[in-house]
């Protein structure tokens, strides 16, 4: 540890400041988002995550310069860092004794591998990345459309939609997991994750939507509003399943459009998804729509030891 500068783990007073950083690390990502406190405390209150343990900060004379974020996935072997610097203070090793002090508790989780997500113009940042011993895995495209250009959606006729409802976290957990098995970094979801994300604000659980084969989940969509900015809001799709023995019935496209429609019906004009570029079929099916690619953003991975 250099005597310029001391690694240490977060504490609630630094509260503002890791909200400031965290604003600034969501302005360079490719679906970053401005968090508000409520948004931040959420954030850091989420299940199997600790603060005090998970998070370090680098501090100079007494200022936080930078931080180090440890998300653990201990059902798929992963840890999925986050780390900033400000820019002042890069060129100093803070970055590379960030990664030192967080090892323990790397070592500790066991994970297989660590995975850092960048976009894909940040070449300083894939530079840094592939020095440390990081190598490029997968990418993933942002995807946008106009919700102005959106028509009103007929009635479903592959499925019935109605909205989800307090008591089936476990109906949603199954279905969401189900959907995504074998999805490259689905880490899948427990009743508890469920719980805790559907409870944290009230529009919430107002954003999701299940399809139905007569009384039998079939897929689902869970679209938010988000706050790129201080005063600029979007809608998002989420997550967006179906059960694989529906696929290629149409029922995936009756929930995009359903899902289209709630966002529009909240005075939104723009919305976007992020989709595994190597998942061709949800290419084809949201480029159909409209949907266009707007970002990019790559998954970078090292072997955690």
């Amino acid at each position: 540890m250099s005597a310029e500068y001391v690694i240490r783990n977060y504490h609630p007073a630094d509260f503002d400041v890791l909200l400031r950083l965290k604003n600034m690390s969501a302005a360079l990502a490719a679906d970053g988002v401005y968090l508000h406190p409520q948004a931040m405390h959420s954030l850091l209150g989420r299940p199997g995550y600790k603060p005090e343990r998970d998070l370090f900060v680098a501090e100079i004379k007494g200022a936080v310069v930078g931080y180090l974020d440890i998300n653990t996935e201990t059902r798929i072997g992963r840890v999925i860092f986050e780390v900033l610097v400000l820019p002042e203070y890069r060129q100093r090793g803070i970055a590379q004794e960030l990664y030192r002090e967080a090892a323990p508790r790397v070592k500790a989780i066991e994970a297989k591998v660590g995975h850092v997500n960048v976009r894909e113009d940040n070449a300083t940042g894939r530079l840094v990345l592939e020095k440390a011993g990081f190598k490029l895995v997968r990418r993933f495209y942002e995807m946008t459309m106009d919700l102005t250009a959106v028509p009103e959606p007929g009635a479903p006729t592959k499925c019935s939609i109605r909205p989800f409802q307090e008591g089936e976290e476990a109906t949603l957990a199954e279905l969401q997991n189900h959907a995504y098995a074998g999805s490259w970094g689905y880490n899948p979801n427990t009743v508890e994750d469920i719980v805790y994300t559907t409870s944290t604000t009230s529009s919430t659980r107002e954003g999701i939507r299940l399809a139905l084969d007569k009384d039998i989940p079939i897929g689902y969509f869970w679209v938010r509003t988000e706050q790129v900015e201080r005063d600029k809001h979007q809608g998002r799709f989420a997550m967006l399943g179906v059960d694989p023995a529906y696929r290629r019935k149409g029922v995936g496209r009756e929930l995009i459009l359903a899902g289209l429609a709630h966002l529009k019906g909240r005075g939104l004009r723009v919305v976007r998804l992020t989709v595994d570029s190597e998942n061709l079929a949800a290419n084809a099916l949201y480029r159909s729509i409209g949907f266009r690619k707007s970002d990019a953003s790559l998954w970078y991975e090292k072997a955690m030891d």
